[in-house]
């Protein structure tokens, strides 16, 4: 009789450690401190903007008679840089390889001048290395560097010969697997979408969350895109108002603002913080208003 109770009670023990270990208090949640070093470093990216880090065509010419010069930063694919030519002096790291490079690049207080194909890519970038700590990083518009090559301004051919490891700022390594894990998410659209496919997504996905990271003031002069499911927080209160997130962090969210740039920010951004189905309208809601789509709220005339 004792070897049986002896029994049952090594059975009762056995059956509590494994319900327990199948419990929700067994699954670690997710670290308080995480979260706010996330939350601290995108705002300390964020007050810091001027312009929203936007860099016009113009401005560059100006920049790259400086003393020191900026830091070139090519996020193109080394095919696209081969095929057209890269702005001379610059470092070419692919935009999805970026986080494995990040010795490259110079000391956090140092210009940088991202630039893409476009415009697309180098607004990505330049949201990760804000958050991730450097101090002046600038996304080249107006094309990019199509742009650039348009103007008529000198273009270095073929690849320019690999950069070498400065290892002049050390990011915060937590920082820097956030934004690896962003990187490796990003699909190959890079996150966008256009109008014709927002349209279109609208119409058969009723559960689409449509985030409007624009002011109240352009709102009430340019309208809003029409949703059943809408979200409107400014890309400048965004961590303030992290508790009006979607709860579902694989919920399908469409970020768009004025013209598409900041849009890609708060793509950027909330892929960092974990959501894995996040895109922005190309364009914004110009290139929406453009393609013959409405824009609900505008005054009548």
């Amino acid at each position: 009789m004792k070897h049986v109770s002896q029994w049952i009670a090594r059975m009762v023990l056995a059956l509590g450690m494994l319900l327990g270990a199948c419990s929700p208090a067994a699954t670690p949640a997710p670290a308080v401190a995480a979260g706010a070093e996330l939350d601290s470093a995108v705002n300390r990216f964020l007050s810091g903007m001027q312009d929203y880090n936007v860099l016009r065509m113009g401005d560059l010419a100006e920049m790259l008679t400086q003393d020191p010069a900026p830091f070139l930063l090519d996020v193109r694919e080394l095919s696209e840089v081969e095929a057209n030519g890269y702005i001379p002096g610059a470092v070419v790291i692919p935009l999805r390889e970026l986080p494995d490079h990040l010795n490259m690049l110079p000391a956090f207080d140092q210009a940088v001048v991202s630039y893409s194909g476009g415009g697309w890519r180098c607004t990505i970038a330049m949201t990760a290395l804000g958050m991730l700590g450097w101090q002046q990083v600038l996304s080249l518009q107006d094309d990019s560097f199509g742009g650039y090559r348009e103007g008529g301004n000198e273009v270095a051919a073929g690849l320019p010969a690999a950069g070498v490891p400065l290892d002049a700022a050390h990011p915060d390594p937590a920082l820097v697997k956030a934004i690896h894990a962003m990187f490796s998410g990003l699909p190959s659209t890079w996150g966008a979408i256009t109008a014709q496919g927002l349209a279109n997504e609208l119409g058969q996905n009723p559960g689409l969350i449509l985030f409007d990271a624009r002011t109240q003031a352009e709102i009430d002069l340019k309208g809003q895109i029409e949703g059943e499911n809408s979200l409107t927080i400014p890309i400048e209160e965004i961590v303030a108002r992290r508790n009006e997130w979607p709860a579902d962090r694989d919920a399908p969210i469409v970020v768009y603002s004025g013209s598409g740039h900041r849009g890609s920010m708060v793509m950027t951004i909330l892929r960092t913080y974990g959501y894995s189905d996040v895109r922005s309208l190309w364009g914004g809601l110009g290139a929406w208003v453009e393609a013959g789509y409405p824009a609900a709220g505008l005054p009548t005339p």
